[in-house]
């Protein structure tokens, strides 16, 4: 028993060392920038630039987390090392997509039940609150304290919306904090773990 606690323990410390490099971060601010512009520009979908930079998320691991960490260090099961680049792409996809749905369009009607019955914007809200909601979940499954940062900011951005602040505006300060921090978790982690040197025989 206390084995598969050590295992799970040592898994634990893989995931979160596998996401301390600040991709992430930076493939989350990036992708909500784009989104900040299909709202500012009132798209009725999101653009296909707005996707491009999820995709960019495995390349970016495959080419800078993996080979400075090396797949002995994270477990050694690359279909497992795999689910932990694919699983925070697909929440990004479904965040995506919630939020083009509630902040592009109008499905729960919240325009109209603003206008009679609450004096602010509760469509901002509702937008600005889904993501610090989407920010728990790398948060506890990770778990990096920086995501609780980008939850708290998201909901004080979501009220500051509510009552006077551009949801656009909201969506890019979220945003900008997110590139920075994972900006600096980039560069300690390149610092910390730099790329092995080549061996002579790995030249040829």
């Amino acid at each position: 028993m206390s084995e598969k606690n050590s295992n799970q323990t040592n898994l634990k410390e893989a995931l979160k060392l596998f996401h301390q490099d600040g991709f992430i971060d930076i493939i989350a601010g990036a992708t909500l920038v784009n989104f900040g512009f299909d709202v500012l520009n009132s798209n009725e979908t999101t653009s296909l630039f707005t996707w491009v930079p999820i995709i960019l998320l495995s390349s970016m691991k495959n080419k800078t987390t993996i080979p400075r960490l090396g797949k002995e260090r994270l477990g050694g099961d690359e279909n497992r090392i795999k689910k932990w680049t694919f699983i925070p792409a697909a929440v990004m996809i479904i965040l995506l997509v919630i939020l083009g749905i509630l902040t592009l369009g109008d499905p729960l009607g919240l325009k109209a039940l603003q206008s009679r019955f609450l004096p602010g914007n509760l469509h901002a809200f509702v937008g600005c609150l889904v993501i610090a909601l989407s920010c728990l979940v790398p948060a506890f499954w990770i778990p990096e304290k920086r995501f609780f940062i980008y939850s708290a900011v998201a909901f004080a951005a979501g009220i500051a919306s509510y009552f006077f602040l551009p949801i656009h505006f909201s969506i890019f300060i979220i945003a900008a904090i997110m590139v920075a921090l994972g900006l600096r978790c980039m560069v300690l982690f390149t610092r910390a773990y730099p790329l092995p040197e080549l061996k002579e025989g790995d030249e040829n």
